[in-house]
């Protein structure tokens, strides 16, 4: 079976800016749904605006770049990097909810899967285009 690094990025940045969306619209929904009661505080709603709106830019542009293959490997690999960090700091942080805890394997995963199709994207686009004579 093949891995097609450009349709599993294209769906991590779907993924992304569909959940940027939901964060940016509804952060008190998302914000009791990882951190409870503590969640629907304004603090953690604009928060979760501020990241929502990070996860939309991301994610947008890298739809609009792997369809256009321009710049694919630098967004999808921002991307990843955005998922690292979140991982990184939703473990790292006490006294978060499970749900919370959750986002820190989802982000890591992301993170892993999104370096390596960003990885991929730069070697295909390193490569010379064949034309067919």
């Amino acid at each position: 079976m093949d891995f097609d690094h450009r349709r599993v990025a294209l769906a991590i940045a779907r993924g992304r800016a569909v959940s940027g969306l939901v964060m940016l619209v509804l952060p008190g929904a998302v914000g009791w749904t990882l951190f409870g009661r503590a969640g629907r505080a304004p603090a953690a709603r604009a928060l979760l605006r501020f990241v929502g709106v990070r996860d939309l830019v991301l994610g947008l542009g890298a739809i609009t770049t792997i369809k256009e293959r321009t710049m694919d490997a630098e967004w999808v690999g921002m991307g990843a990097v955005a998922d690292a960090v979140d991982g990184v700091v939703s473990l790292a942080t006490p006294g978060l909810t499970p749900q919370a805890r959750l986002v820190s394997l989802v982000g890591g995963g992301a993170a892993a899967v999104g370096l390596l199709s960003s990885r991929r994207l730069a070697d295909e686009r390193a490569k010379p285009l064949k034309v067919d004579s």
